[in-house]
């Protein structure tokens, strides 16, 4: 194995997914090394259509769909017809792993409920994503599940409070990103695991159960508190006070206060050393009672400094600190620029996105390039013995969809 290929070359892996979480799990494999055939509808998935939208002399392209497809090869197939649902099924017989969060009730009707593909190949891995789970989910079967749904349900939502410890959506996909992490280590220990013994497995992952860790430490801390201590339990939920986004003057900074001897040096940082000995605010528990109040006297100090000044001062004195940076500052910060942590993805229309790469350091070296939509047919389709004559006959009878 070279570092161009990455650690999974020869792992075939065939995705049936749309929107964040499938899509991230398929790209992180196809990052490592696999094969990874996105089945696309006729169409083209979802996110395809989603703004915005680059254009170019060569063709346009989503930047969703694009941060979440590149290294992997597209095949639009319809699967409603007979022909397009035979190449599916030719693909499986030589595939290691299936990804989908496609809805089972939608699965169903194709004929690939995954039930059905784990009986029909069983050496396969199949995974899916869904909202609350295949199996046992009550009067949740067939519920729809985005991520906020997930994230409500967990408990994330109630955590990620405003000042006056009301619950606010966390602005992004997280649900999506975790349930796609756990799918992407579901398919490591689903290959090692058939390593030992032959057979392959249905992985039944919910979007309510992959997010539910992050609450972790929240649920914890729900069965360890009295009522009495509850009450001082502030906005942020034991974390610290002060503990969370504050303002500057040009800015906002978020700020860890999560030890006694961190809330000395930031008064120290502030020039006010007094208050860090101050009974009133010597302890978490003090501090928590007055939560507002010692709230105003960091902002009455910060206000009056640029978000950076402030985060200097702050790093001096070693106080957990950090920029809430824009996405226009992520893309150009320093940090991330010192780490690598960004690769240049050919966008296939002659430009080029610059994404974050896989974190573990496993990615192969080769160049990354999105996919256009079915491009990748004759040679996937070659790759199962069809020739030229075959495709053109798959087409006839609608493989393709109707205008292909």
């Amino acid at each position: 194995m070279s570092a161009a290929q990455g650690p999974l070359a020869g792992v075939k892996v065939v995705e049936l997914c749309h929107l964040i979480a499938g899509p991230y799990c398929g790209m992180l494999l196809a990052d490592e090394g696999a094969d990874v055939v996105k089945i696309e509808p006729p169409q083209g998935e979802l996110t395809r259509a989603r703004e915005p939208i680059r254009k170019s002399g060569e063709g346009a392209m989503s930047g969703y769909f694009a941060s979440l497809n590149r290294r992997k090869r597209s095949l639009a197939l319809d699967l409603k017809s007979a022909a397009g649902s035979s190449v599916l099924h030719r693909l499986l017989e030589g595939a290691d792993v299936v990804l989908t969060n496609m809805r089972a009730g939608a699965l169903d009707r194709l004929g690939i409920h995954p039930e059905t593909l784990r009986q029909r190949y069983p050496r396969l891995i199949v995974v899916s994503m869904s909202g609350f789970g295949l199996r046992d989910t009550g009067e949740d079967a067939n519920r729809a599940g985005l991520a906020m749904v997930a994230e409500a349900v967990s408990g994330a939502t109630a955590l990620t409070r405003d000042r006056e410890g009301r619950p606010t959506w966390c602005g992004f996909a997280l649900g999506d990103i975790v349930t796609g992490m756990t799918a992407h280590a579901s398919v490591l220990l689903g290959l090692r695991e058939r390593e030992q013994t032959g057979s392959g497995r249905l992985v039944d992952l919910a979007l309510t159960e992959c997010t539910l860790p992050l609450a972790t430490v929240a649920l914890a801390r729900v069965q360890s508190t009295d009522a009495k201590l509850a009450k001082t339990a502030g906005a942020n939920d034991f974390h610290g006070v002060p503990y969370g986004t504050f303002e500057a003057a040009d800015g906002f900074y978020n700020v860890g206060v999560n030890r006694d001897d961190f809330w000395v040096r930031l008064c120290a940082a502030m020039g006010k050393p007094e208050l860090g000995e101050d009974p009133r605010y010597a302890t978490y528990l003090e501090r928590a009672s007055r939560q507002r109040e010692v709230e105003s006297l960091l902002e009455s100090w910060s206000k009056e400094l640029p978000r950076d000044e402030v985060v200097k001062a702050l790093t001096a004195a070693d106080v957990p600190v950090a920029p809430v940076l824009t996405m226009a500052e992520v893309v150009e910060d320093g940090h991330f620029a010192a780490r690598g942590t960004f690769i240049d993805v050919d966008d296939a229309i002659g430009g080029t996105l610059r994404q974050p790469k896989d974190p573990t350091g496993f990615a192969s070296a080769a160049p990354a390039r999105v996919p256009r939509l079915g491009e990748h047919r004759a040679e996937v389709l070659a790759e199962i013995g069809a020739g030229e004559g075959e495709i053109r006959e798959l087409a006839a009878h609608g493989a393709f969809g109707p205008d292909h």
